[in-house]
């Protein structure tokens, strides 16, 4: 009979005991061990990892992971420059110069484990997305939008996958809102089709979108008082729950954006900065699956954007809510883990020689 282990491809034990295996291609078996780990909260620092083959993209998770011992059958030349500035053991069968891998490329000039998690993680979900369609968030197809006899979007294409993290820039008056709000399914489209969470929405469905969080600049103006968590308790206004399942909701959305503090404020009196994180908490409150944000870090300082920026990356970690970001700016913002797209000549396209 033949050996069950054989096809195995990736295994971490902790002396004789099997701590985690998998027989995935690619990295996914180090990201569903990084998963792994995060939910039975176990270390591995006094684990050996057995990789069939290692390069510098497997050398940096496992780094992450704390890993400490490692055996292999093929090594490569760069995954060793890591290990070696890691302290980490190592014995290999044999070391190439390199493994022949996009994300090795990507990746061969990164030396953050951190960086390089989020990047593997982006690449991670983009592919989900494109093989397996439960995967996918949102899918606009040939999309048009047209306002009398000009074209605002032109066969607009993209796939957006569950748990992303999507940057898409473009300037003033390019289309960016209306981008959102085709989304959103509230403004008709000319051609084409929308899908999100695999529903149609817009045209012939008539239908708009579920399971959306929508924050724009400022998403709430008042000139009246209201207090931050009136502002959050707005996402529940209308949801068929108990009084104490909205409190529950309203009060975890704002620890989970870090202005629980903020409660008794008036919303009025916050900065820009806490705005955005009580319109936040007021989407989280609805237990959305999409988070669109419009010109989110108009109003903010550089200090400001980046806590912001640092906000959602901490959310879509925690809670793998998908995020669609869209700005005129994106200058001296870490891209890192995020797919950036570019809105131009009415259309959208990759960012070109940018990879997530």
């Amino acid at each position: 009979m033949d050996d069950p282990t054989r096809a195995i491809v990736l295994r971490l034990a902790r002396g004789e005991s099997e701590v985690f295996s998998s027989n995935k291609p690619w990295l996914y078996p180090l990201l569903d061990l990084t998963e792994h780990l995060a939910r039975t909260r176990e270390t591995a620092g006094n684990c050996t990892l057995y990789d069939k083959i290692i390069g510098r993209a497997a050398a940096l998770l496992i780094v992450r992971l704390g890993i400490r011992t490692v055996r292999t059958d093929v090594l490569s030349a760069r995954a060793v420059s890591v290990f070696d500035t890691f302290h980490v053991s190592y014995s290999a069968t044999s070391i190439v110069e390199r493994i022949d891998c996009r994300t090795e490329d990507i990746l061969a000039d990164i030396t953050d484990p951190e960086a390089a998690y989020r990047i593997i993680r982006a690449r991670a979900l983009a592919a989900q997305a494109s093989a397996s369609p439960e995967r996918r968030a949102i899918v606009m197809e040939n999309t048009d939008i047209r306002r009398g006899e000009n074209t605002v979007l032109r066969d607009v294409s993209i796939t957006i996958g569950r748990g992303e993290r999507i940057l898409i820039t473009g300037a003033n008056g390019a289309g960016k809102t209306t981008l959102m709000k085709a989304i959103l399914g509230i403004v008709p489209i000319a051609g084409g089709s929308v899908r999100v969470l695999g529903e149609p929405v817009g045209r012939r469905s008539g239908r708009r979108a579920t399971g959306i969080g929508y924050v724009n600049q400022e998403s709430v103006r008042v000139d009246f008082p209201i207090s931050a968590y009136e502002v959050a308790a707005i996402g529940v206004a209308t949801a068929r729950v108990s009084r104490e399942e909205k409190r529950r909701r309203i009060r975890g959305a704002m620890e989970a954006t870090r202005c629980g503090a903020l409660s008794r404020r008036l919303y009025g009196t916050l900065s820009g900065g806490e705005k955005q994180r009580v319109a936040i908490a007021r989407c989280l409150s609805q237990k959305p699956e999409i988070l669109l944000l419009d010109e989110p870090t108009a109003s903010l300082d550089a200090e400001g954007k980046k806590e912001f920026i640092a906000l959602l990356e901490q959310l879509s970690e925690m809670t793998e809510i998908t995020i669609v970001l869209v700005t005129h700016e994106s200058d001296g913002m870490d891209r890192t883990g995020w797919r950036h797209l570019v809105l131009t000549d009415a259309t959208v396209v990759p960012e070109e020689g940018v990879s997530a």
